[in-house]
């Protein structure tokens, strides 16, 4: 037995210094998210809508068509434009989102972001018949949509036809150019005539099968390659100018098709093209 007990152990008073570093640290990160929060950065956004477009991009086969919970394509935000762009790239991703959501058309709109444009995709199956340039019923809320997404912007919009690479030659289409040129003009004409674009804006091209987004040798691919393309133009920055040149002989102008204009903005272009421009009064079937 001992003779005599420990010493009590003196208790700690400066125990509440622990509490008050904790809570001081987390107010100093809690400021810091803050002040990262309130500044206005391009590459943030592009981020923010790289996520969006991620969310929506696990692909899927439905139907011969790449497929995903909304939206599919395989653009990229890391190349992004203006925040202009980014912002109006958000609003037609939520309004697109919705509409899919509510008409059961998940995985056939495409939305791509590029530094001077947007696309938005409808594959063919949504829009029209195989072989018709008659738009059918199911292309209706999807349309709306769109021009409800772009009505409020001032950019000029280029309305595109693509085909996949099967021929065609039926009494109403010689070939691809025809049909996809009918498409395109089809696709237009509902968005001035029955949603109330401004006709203005819009111009409709044609590019058969000559700009495909898959292997034309699958049928997933041609089923992808077979669309409508609505792109909203953004002005890209301007060009370094070009030192002048001397050229000797005659100058040649560039042969412009007979019977096609030329796209806004675009020089003519060559008989030989792989991209025609569509006359908007194309009559469909």
């Amino acid at each position: 037995m001992r003779g005599k007990a420990k010493a009590a152990k003196a208790e700690n008073h400066e125990r509440w210094l622990i509490t008050y570093a904790d809570l001081i640290t987390l107010l100093l990160v809690f400021f810091i998210v803050l002040y990262a929060g309130s500044q206005e950065d391009s590459h943030k956004f592009a981020i923010l809508a790289q996520g969006l477009r991620s969310a929506f991009n696990n692909a899927a086969d439905n139907g011969g068509g790449r497929t995903s919970p909304v939206f599919t394509g395989t653009g990229s935000t890391n190349q992004a434009g203006s925040s202009q762009e980014l912002s109006d790239f958000e609003s037609i991703t939520a309004i697109l989102q919705r509409v899919a959501q509510e008409n059961g058309l998940q995985g056939r709109i495409g939305l791509k972001l590029e530094p001077d444009k947007i696309t938005i995709s409808l594959t063919s199956d949504l829009l029209f018949d195989s072989g018709s340039a008659t738009l059918r019923s199911s292309a209706d809320p999807v349309l709306a949509a769109v021009a409800t997404a772009l009505k409020d912007k001032p950019n000029q919009i280029r309305v595109e036809g693509h085909t996949d690479n099967i021929p065609i030659n039926t009494s109403d289409f010689n070939s691809n150019w025809e049909l996809s040129a009918a498409r395109a003009t089809a696709v237009l004409r509902r968005l001035v005539e029955g949603d109330g674009m401004s006709p203005e804006r819009l111009f409709a091209a044609a590019f058969s099968d000559t700009h495909p987004v898959a292997d034309n040798t699958t049928a997933q691919g041609r089923a992808e390659n077979r669309r409508a393309d609505i792109v909203v133009l953004y002005n890209p920055a301007p060009a370094a100018p070009a030192a002048p040149a001397t050229v000797s002989g005659p100058a040649v102008s560039p042969t412009a098709v007979p019977g096609i204009a030329p796209a806004p903005g675009l020089a003519p272009t060559a008989t030989g093209s792989s991209a025609t421009t569509a006359p908007t009064p194309a009559s469909t079937r």
